[in-house]
């Protein structure tokens, strides 16, 4: 079976998730993908030869200065939140590259990319983020070797200075102390008082 390569490559068109299209000088459609009629909810006759600003509605005015400088020759990329005919809304990445033919423009070739799932994973890992940025600003951490005397629990600083272990880890954290005696201490130091 041999096939053309302009089946092939209508075949290939139509199995791309994202949106391609032609519009002529004139804004009119010659060509769109199923990915593009199926995102403004189109068939192939009602697309082909319709007005950009038909198809686009409010977002005409929006995209129009990309229009134009693709009709006048420089390719354009931009961001976009498109509504759907379902009232979804989906985040896109727009490109309009100008199809120039011995200096003039006959039009241009759209490739619009659904960036809706790459968004909201941004927009995760921003929350996650926070998140984390608020969870470590809660927490001190005291890393490495801490030079601790064995009788009184003093602590050494990085200066040399003996201080008490109360006042080395509130001056280093959020931790304030509060004292008590544990039950081996009581029983030891106050015997009299552990009894009752």
């Amino acid at each position: 079976m041999n096939l053309e390569p302009s089946h092939i490559a209508l075949s290939i068109a139509n199995h791309i998730p994202a949106m391609l299209a032609y519009w002529d000088a004139q804004q009119k459609c010659v060509f769109s993908n199923d990915a593009y009629r199926q995102w403004f909810g189109k068939s192939p006759t009602e697309m082909k030869g319709m007005l950009l600003k038909d198809l686009l509605g409010p977002l005409y005015e929006l995209n129009l200065p990309y229009i134009l400088a693709a009709l006048n020759g420089e390719k354009q990329v931009f961001e976009r939140r498109i509504p759907l005919p379902s009232g979804e809304i989906r985040e896109s990445i727009a490109t309009y590259t100008p199809d120039i033919t011995d200096g003039e423009v006959r039009g241009f070739s759209v490739h619009v990319a659904d960036v809706t799932l790459l968004r909201e994973r941004e927009a995760a890992l921003e929350r996650t983020l926070k998140e984390r940025d608020a969870a470590l600003s809660e927490v001190q951490t005291l890393r490495g070797l801490l030079p601790i005397c064995a009788f009184c629990k003093a602590i050494r600083d990085d200066d040399g200075v003996w201080q008490r272990l109360e006042v080395y880890v509130s001056s280093r954290s959020e931790a304030t102390f509060t004292h008590s005696f544990c039950p081996e201490c009581i029983k030891k130091h106050y015997p009299n008082f552990a009894q009752k």
